[in-house]
């Protein structure tokens, strides 16, 4: 921990490390094989908060959603339509993105608990994507596979702190920096 005297030197610090707590998540095994999911899947979905926050009512970042360009024009939500962008190169429907905001970051980050017909995965033997609709016990579950995810947010870093220098001091979050 250092002291900073900009929000991007703090972002790059802060970012990376909480990739590095989420490694530690992953390797860790419980008695039952498992991995400490619930504190990586609360790092993870606040990383995509963070980067869409940083877009919020950016004109110059359109981001399709449902065959829509769109923006990230108010919080809550619609940071996550950032899954959409270059950074993360998700296609995911607006639908799909409310569920995850709903029923894995809020619940999650608020509760320390996961929405119903919700579970996470330490990873899927397929290609499958880190965001799935699947079935489990014959009911229909969103799952979130979370080695996948955290592929996607270490990728999602490294691109959002190549451009951190520009996009930052110019975001509200970055103005109120003191």
């Amino acid at each position: 921990m250092a002291l900073h005297d900009t929000p991007v030197s703090m972002l790059k610090e802060s970012l990376n490390e909480n990739l590095t707590v989420v490694e530690y998540c992953l390797a860790y095994r419980k008695e039952d094989n498992g991995c400490l999911g619930y504190p990586a899947a609360m790092l993870l979905f606040s990383i995509v908060d963070t980067i869409g926050s940083y877009f919020r009512k950016n004109k110059d970042l359109k981001i399709r959603i449902d065959g829509k360009l769109r923006l990230i024009d108010s919080d809550g939500y619609k940071h996550f339509f950032i899954l959409n962008s270059p950074y993360f190169e998700q296609q995911l429907p607006e639908e799909a993105i409310k569920t995850l905001y709903a029923k894995f970051r809020s619940l999650l980050t608020h509760n320390s608990v996961l929405g119903a017909k919700a579970m996470l995965l330490l990873g899927n033997n397929h290609d499958l994507g880190a965001f799935l609709k699947g079935k489990a016990n014959g009911t229909e579950v969103y799952i979130v596979s979370l080695t996948q995810f955290y592929a996607l947010c270490k990728r999602a870093v490294e691109r959002f702190l190549n451009d951190a220098d520009e996009i930052v001091p110019k975001s509200k979050q970055g103005a109120r920096f003191q």
